[in-house]
């Protein structure tokens, strides 16, 4: 759901999926149609970025009962919806900012606090966060927004293509995507990455100190596997979190992981 008539449309669906369980005895008479309420019930709280809770699912069905005109009741839902997206968003970051605040002030592991306010783990987030935040101290609501864009799944992928190159970053697709998506520090990002370069190149590194670190990286991807095992992730979902999920490079990283 992209636009405002895609989700009105959502919405008269789910008064007519609604209105005909209820004509048919509820849930028990017709298990097929609750499932198809409660799949729209979710399609309509994630379009406003909100969780499926019994708090907003209630919403939804209060709203319905207010008027029986169905047009007058999906603007009053649309602006209730809304008006709770902001809350709850507002709420979100608040909570967000105090731990980065916290983790300010004791130098936590960007490991151990992203999975706690729901932030993917990868080169660019990792760069602010060690770089732009706890280095250079900038202000934590930047901070806050340009690592949800980074997140965003269009970002990742170009992300990553960006940082493998090693010259003439900003001539790349990548590069002007990631400017046209309002990444507030890829410029800083990628003076980063050719300071890296420049390090790669002149550092005079032996074999035994890059298996070391290719040890480090790959010991790092499987203790942010076990930290979402002992969340209660699922195995298959605690890969995909941490980056697992091809089963031979997990076994790799499992053996690693073990006999180091």
């Amino acid at each position: 759901m992209e636009n405002i008539y895609d989700i009105k449309e959502t919405l008269r669906n789910y008064y007519r999926i609604n209105t005909e369980l209820s004509l048919e005895g509820g849930p028990t008479h017709n298990g097929e149609k609750y499932l198809q309420k409660v799949k729209t019930e979710k399609n309509i709280l994630s379009y406003f970025g909100l969780p499926l809770t019994s708090k907003y699912i209630k919403l939804i069905w209060n709203t319905f009962d207010l008027t029986y005109n169905l047009n007058d009741n999906i603007t009053l839902m649309l602006d209730e919806l809304q008006r709770k997206s902001r809350e709850y968003q507002s709420s979100k970051n608040a909570n967000i900012s105090d731990k980065l605040l916290h983790a300010l002030e004791n130098k936590r592991e960007a490991f151990d606090l992203f999975p706690e306010i729901d932030i993917d783990l990868n080169l660019y987030t990792l760069f602010v966060y060690n770089e732009m935040f706890l280095a250079k101290h900038h202000a934590v609501d930047i901070i806050i927004s340009e690592l949800q864009k980074a997140s965003a799944k269009e970002c990742l992928s170009n992300i990553y293509q960006l940082s493998l190159l090693s010259k003439k970053y900003e001539n790349s697709d990548y590069y002007s995507f990631l400017t046209q998506k309002g990444l507030f520090f890829v410029n800083d990002f990628v003076n980063w990455c050719k300071l890296r370069d420049n390090q790669k190149y002149n550092s005079t590194y032996d074999l035994s100190t890059k298996n070391e670190d290719a040890i480090q990286s790959l010991s790092l991807a499987f203790r942010l596997f076990l930290h979402y095992k002992q969340k209660g992730y699922s195995n298959e979902k605690a890969k995909k979190h941490s980056g697992l999920t091809n089963e031979r490079v997990f076994k790799i990283v499992q053996y690693v992981y073990t006999h180091t």
